[in-house]
């Protein structure tokens, strides 16, 4: 629909998109640096107005222009358009190419701002493609994930000693640094914790760190739109690069095969690259050789799960963090029951101090109780435990709906209700994206499940849970916890 070719505008045409982007310039030059406006905006400009949908469409002459520009100046365009074109027309921003040479459309912004030479500053300083490499893959370090919040014990020692290592000299000490263990013992708190010990220690290093998925989707994107030069060009410029659960690479040639050539490319120039898995190196399966061998070259350090004494201290540590206190029988009755995993003693904390604040009662060993049924475990009738359902026991959907209502605290017949209160809302939501995403349920089937919904409101919860787990943390958290059920 737009027109991608200069020769196809009329002078008058012409005359008039300048003309209106000169105004739209010379606004945001009221509340922009004009350095700032010139670095990004020299080669941007009003391409096609579209009557019918409403729309000005704003051209940038590359991706890594789009990026800056919808980050920086989205809002000041549209309110600008608004202002000075028509209040009830919004703006489209997109990649132009015959800007990358200069187009009749473009205006002379150095004129415009008075910018002078010696005022210019180079558009891809050291700090911008550090921050566009952040942009680009998408993932940041979570602060709480520091050396100081990891609780160290005897079977997390190697790992922890390794990690404080490649965190303080990366690239010459341990690399590649390849750490493994079972789901829930703090890979993932190692990982985060030496991206943000490097961040610190080394400002200008570009530190990148993402699932193995999230790799596989970059490379699969490069692949499909002919950019693979493109996605080795980002990857030049990353200094440290993390993935998690390498063990997703299995079966996937192609993608094996490009990050062979990230790896080399790494190792090369002495970049530092961290790993983990569920298994050590040479148990991954359906991986190549070549890839095997490379990633046991540094050191494999592998993070078993916590003795009693560690469970104990990680429950305190994870309280002090809540500004919480439990009496230490309970801890003892958590740890003497939860052992493997460290993600579920923090979900036993969290359901237990929910139940606090909700209920205004001082909890017991009932409490506790209630809050292992809630975590799948059985009870005895001495009062022993036994886990009847592991993290990857969840067999169908209807045992998942009973997994999320005991979780939340609200019954099964809440969640195919008409009600709409947050408390119930968000669960059905969570749900319903599963049963689309995971069990692969048409829309009809998932709202006639959940009460009749119509095909609308299924698709909105879908959605909406979509875009909340790119930002909130809660739901993030919550999902973890159902996707660890379903063994994923």
């Amino acid at each position: 629909m737009l027109i991608d070719l200069a020769q196809q505008y009329d002078s008058q045409k012409i005359t008039y998109l300048r003309e209106l982007w000169e105004k739209v310039i010379l606004q945001l030059a009221n509340s922009h640096d004009h350095k700032k406006l010139f670095s990004f905006l020299n080669k941007v400009g009003i391409i096609d107005i579209d009557e019918k949908e409403k729309i000005v469409y704003i051209g940038v002459s590359n991706e890594f222009v789009l990026t800056q520009v919808k980050k920086f100046f989205q809002k000041s365009l549209k309110e600008a358009i608004e202002s000075i074109y028509n209040p009830q027309f919004g703006i489209k921003v997109l990649v132009y190419p015959p800007f990358l040479n200069g187009s009749e459309l473009l205006l002379n912004l150095k004129k415009i701002l008075k910018v002078s030479d010696d005022k210019i500053e180079p558009l891809l300083s050291r700090k911008e493609v550090k921050h566009e490499l952040t942009e680009h893959f998408g993932i940041l370090f979570e602060p709480v994930f520091r050396f100081d919040t990891f609780v160290v014990g005897s079977a997390t020692m190697i790992a922890f000693s390794a990690a404080k290592a490649v965190a303080e000299q990366p690239g010459t000490a341990y690399n590649p640094l390849f750490l493994y263990g079972n789901v829930g013992l703090g890979k993932t708190h190692l990982m985060q914790a030496i991206g943000n010990e490097i961040m610190q220690r080394y400002p200008d290093k570009v530190v990148v760190y993402f699932p193995a998925t999230k790799l596989i989707d970059e490379i699969i994107s490069a692949t499909r739109t002919n950019k693979l030069p493109n996605l080795y060009k980002k990857f030049e410029g990353v200094d440290v690069l993390m993935i998690d659960d390498i063990q997703f690479l299995a079966e996937k040639e192609k993608t094996q095969e490009i990050f062979h050539t990230i790896f080399n490319d790494f190792q090369s120039q002495k970049k530092q690259v961290i790993m983990s898995s569920d298994r050590p190196p040479k148990e991954l399966l359906h991986i190549e050789p070549r890839l095997k061998s490379r990633f046991a070259l540094g050191l494999v350090a592998d993070i078993k799960s916590p003795d009693f004494e560690t469970r104990i201290a990680i429950l305190q540590t994870k309280l002090a963090a809540k500004g919480e206190a439990l009496d230490t029988h309970l801890l003892e009755l958590i740890a003497k029951h939860i052992k493997d995993n460290v993600r579920e003693l923090e979900w036993a904390l969290n359901i237990l101090l929910t139940r606090k604040k909700i209920l205004h009662i001082e909890l017991g060993e009932q409490d506790v109780v209630e809050c292992l049924k809630t975590l799948w475990y059985s009870i005895d009738s001495d009062r022993s435990f036994t886990q009847v359902v592991n993290t990857k026991g969840v067999q169908n959907f209807g045992q998942l709906v009973e997994m999320v209502s005991s979780y939340y605290s609200i019954g099964v017949a809440d969640l195919k209700s008409e009600t709409r209160t947050k408390e119930v809302t968000v669960p059905r939501q969570i749900l319903m994206y599963l049963a689309k995403k995971h069990f692969h349920w048409t829309f009809e089937k998932i709202g006639d499940y959940f009460g009749g919904k119509n095909h609308a409101s299924v698709i909105y919860a879908v959605d909406n849970i979509e875009k909340k787990l790119k930002n909130d943390e809660d739901i993030q958290h919550d999902y973890q916890v159902f996707m660890e059920w379903l063994g994923n």
